[in-house]
């Protein structure tokens, strides 16, 4: 997960995952030279990005997105 320190979505985005009992990095772009440059190669525009495997994104902080992914919620 790609996320800033300073945002409140990055954080409830991270609380979410940590509910569901997802493991995760949390690669902070306003604090990692690295982990900013990977941010903008994928987005570079929206925070947080949940890269899931290879082809798998969010953009932006959406709880049930997030939930279908891990199998929470129905379509």
């Amino acid at each position: 997960m790609y996320g800033s320190t300073d945002c409140s979505e990055s954080s409830a985005m991270a609380d979410l995952l940590n509910d569901l009992g997802v493991q995760f990095e949390f690669r902070a772009v306003n604090r990692d030279d690295a982990a900013a440059r990977e941010w903008e190669q994928l987005d570079g525009d929206k925070l947080p990005v949940l890269r899931f495997g290879n082809n798998a994104f969010v953009r932006g902080f959406d709880r049930i997105k997030i939930q279908q992914l891990f199998g929470w919620v129905g379509c």
